[in-house]
């Protein structure tokens, strides 16, 4: 264990990769999280804001001790899925397991050939990347299948950041040819009203798009599931819906303290 040296910081580059580890790390964290939604048989959401400061939290303290910046991991993640997890406790059970096999097994670890472990994480991989991805994204439409595959090639002919900066681009471009207003797309058009049946309308005006949605989707949330108000939304006003809300709404619209509340 070693005390951190803050005299690096009085060199420029240091903020440079400073920034870089805490866009990465925060990056492939939420994407993690977010692939594991998907996969979660259970239909569970992570709570994204909770592990990104525990993603922070963590990074400082093993980083005041001399350890390595540490992120939320899809492959463990999956590992814990295929063999039956179902609560928070299979995460802390296999960081004390890890914790164990770092501690007493260190030398017997780096007896582990690389290619061994390199062959299990492509298996592992395979598994994520089911060719059926392809055939989901093109049912989706052809635009959703350009980004999919523009932003995969990307990311493996540079690296995870620069590649997921790109593909956003790619469809923020695409949403502005489609005749997106610029504004719209990261300011939010909303307005609520209360209906005479006491129910909540939300209404969406200029354009519901990635970029703009994650106000909108907490305020649905918070009328929905906090104040417990059967919500209504309505895009009619939005020159322009993209694939993301449609999908996000139709996990809203399947959550069991919405299912029977919420229509759009």
């Amino acid at each position: 264990m070693t005390l951190p040296d803050f005299h690096a910081l009085q060199v420029p580059s240091a903020w440079f990769w400073i920034a870089m580890y805490a866009l990465i790390g925060s990056l492939e964290s939420v994407l993690s999280a977010r692939a594991i939604d998907m996969l979660d048989p259970y239909g569970r959401r992570s709570n994204m804001n909770r592990d990104l400061l525990a993603v922070g939290v963590g990074n400082v303290a093993t980083s005041m001790i001399g350890g390595m910046p540490m992120i939320s991991e899809i492959v463990r993640s999956k590992a814990n899925i295929d063999n039956g997890a179902k609560t928070r406790f299979a995460d802390f059970w296999h960081g004390i397991f890890l914790l164990l096999s770092i501690v007493s097994l260190g030398s017997w670890i780096h007896l582990i050939p690389t290619p061994a472990l390199a062959a299990m994480l492509v298996y592992t991989g395979m598994r994520l990347a089911n060719p059926n991805e392809f055939v989901k994204m093109y049912r989706s439409g052809v635009d959703q299948l350009l980004v999919f595959v523009f932003t995969m090639g990307m990311v493996l002919s540079t690296d995870l950041l620069i590649g997921i900066l790109l593909g956003v681009l790619m469809t923020t471009l695409m949403q502005l040819v489609r005749g997106v207003p610029w504004r719209s797309l990261f300011q939010r058009f909303v307005e609520v009203t209360t209906l005479p049946d006491g129910s909540c309308l939300i209404q969406v005006g200029q354009s519901a798009v990635f970029s703009n949605w994650s106000p909108v989707q907490r305020r649905i949330r918070d009328l929905g599931l906090v104040q417990k108000c059967p919500v209504v939304v309505d895009l009619s006003r939005a020159r322009y819906v993209d694939q993301t809300v449609q999908d996000r709404l139709k996990e809203l619209r399947e959550e069991c303290s919405l299912a029977r509340t919420f229509r759009c």
